[in-house]
């Protein structure tokens, strides 16, 4: 194996593959060519969503109040990027896509099943590495900053979401051993106290290993009885009431069933020989149908006849009093997650019927902010926390004042630090986002370039030989930043 690039060997080299890796999949199946600009549009989904919860969490009802006006942004449809739920449910479909598109093109184009194998091995051995080195890395900085009191504003404002998502104050050493703590928590019960946005990470990675699983037992089928597996895979992981399944087992499947099915010629042919009819009438009611169902709120349901009618139908069957449950939304599950989740399975089937649909998330801003949405994913909750916080509330977190306890010894209410003016609070998100934004930049070119060589060099020394695709001119061992989950 070559030597790994230098830095800068590294950013020419992901601006070479992008290139490269969009013009190959339009050439042979117009899908694969989103993927990259998928993760930039969810990881803009990711910044717009903090920054709602932090600073205007009503966005998340479908009005302020049982009697007030909607505002525009919480109206159906464009209320789902400062909802933001859909995120997560893309980040596991792009996991289950990206596993399974590479094994599935050697098996289809170059028709050598032990090659694919191969390619999934060494792509399982890349991933937790890939994924636990930067988040460790994320951590750390997070803890950096809790140790010099950082949070301390965080802690004390008025942002309730704010105050859980901030790390409370510790002694250095309590500090210490919880760092050291969390970096085990982050794996084993998605528990992050420096950075809770890490809770998908270790779901994430679990998926990644469910859908080489599947590819292994199913790559020797035929393609029909491998549709036939995944589909009853995507039913098992809806129907089952266990927590998150539709979040992460069902936009998994469907992933791999993208993947599939954008490689399998007769399906493209079908596609494009319908383009028309999907283009300008399935397409874009499957889409819409999805973004619909993808706007029910997260509280407060019965505030508006739109989501109280969607409440009733498929949360309440009929009357209150009817039968709960439903199809879509199955008795005793997480309401709002399974809207989520249905609109984004409705959202990526209308993409794929339409490929012309698919040239807004090919444009080259999405694609380079697809570059940097794992980065974004990893720095964008410490920043939010302290600079974005510092410039509403102050650096010091003074004056505040321990609520203590009544004469009749019950708790007294706590007071919060208020937020300044609302020109301070779009100063914050102004500088959130250059900052965010930046640090990822700084991020992928140093840090996530050094993750990159040493999974390499680890991979260089247990395993023999070359990955399959290494002698292709265009495609190198070198983990493309944006193929893991933002």
């Amino acid at each position: 194996m070559p030597a790994a690039p230098g830095t800068k060997g590294v950013i020419q080299w992901i601006e070479d593959q992008n290139d490269f890796f969009v013009s190959f999949v339009f050439a042979n199946a117009s899908f694969f060519g989103v993927q990259q600009g998928l993760r930039g549009l969810v990881s803009v989904f990711v910044v717009v969503t903090h920054v709602s919860r932090a600073w205007d969490y009503s966005l998340f009802f479908p009005r302020d109040s049982s009697n007030a006006t909607p505002r525009l942004l919480q109206l159906p449809i464009l209320r789902v990027p400062p909802q933001g739920r859909i995120g997560v449910p893309l980040f596991a479909f792009l996991t289950g896509f990206v596993c399974a598109a590479k094994p599935l093109r050697l098996a289809y184009q170059q028709d050598q099943q032990h090659a694919a194998v191969m390619s999934m091995a060494r792509s399982a051995f890349r991933r937790p590495i890939r994924l636990m080195l930067p988040a460790a890395l994320a951590t750390f900085c997070s803890f950096l900053m809790s140790i010099v009191g950082g949070y301390k504003a965080a802690n004390r404002c008025d942002s309730q979401w704010v105050r859980f998502d901030a790390p409370g104050t510790e002694p250095f050493g309590t500090d210490l051993a919880r760092f050291l703590r969390t970096l085990i928590t982050t794996w084993t019960d998605a528990n992050n106290p420096y950075d809770r946005h890490q809770w998908a990470m270790k779901r994430l990675l679990i998926g990644a290993f469910q859908v080489y699983g599947v590819l292994i037992v199913t790559m020797g089928m035929r393609f029909r009885y491998r549709i036939m597996v995944n589909v009853t895979l995507l039913a098992y992981w809806w129907l089952n009431r266990g927590p998150f399944t539709e979040t992460f087992g069902a936009p998994l499947v469907l992933g791999t069933l993208v993947a599939e099915l954008g490689q399998h010629q007769p399906t493209q042919s079908f596609i494009k020989s319908r383009q028309r009819l999907l283009t300008y009438f399935v397409a874009p009611v499957i889409i819409i149908l999805g973004l619909y169902l993808g706007s029910y709120p997260q509280e407060h349901e019965d505030w508006a006849l739109w989501s109280r009618h969607l409440e009733q139908t498929f949360v309440r069957k009929g009357a209150p009093e009817g039968q709960r449950g439903s199809f879509l939304v199955p008795e005793g599950t997480s309401s709002h997650r399974r809207f989520s989740s249905i609109g984004v399975m409705l959202v990526i089937t209308g993409l794929f019927l339409a490929p012309r649909f698919q040239d807004a998330l090919a444009n080259k801003y999405l694609q380079k902010a697809g570059q940097y949405s794992f980065a974004v994913y990893l720095v964008h909750g410490t920043i939010l926390r302290t600079i974005g916080v510092w410039i509403i509330y102050g650096i010091s977190g003074e004056p505040w004042t321990k609520a203590g306890k009544n004469p009749d010894g019950s708790d007294q209410t706590q007071e919060w630090i208020q937020r300044r003016g609302p020109v301070h609070v779009f100063i914050s998100i102004v500088v959130f986002i250059v900052l965010t934004y930046s640090a990822a930049y700084a991020w992928v070119r140093w840090v996530d370039s050094t993750c990159a060589r040493i999974t390499l060099w680890l991979e260089a020394k247990m395993f023999p030989g070359k990955d399959a695709d290494s002698n292709a001119s265009q495609e190198k061992q070198l983990p493309k930043p944006n193929q893991y989950p933002v």
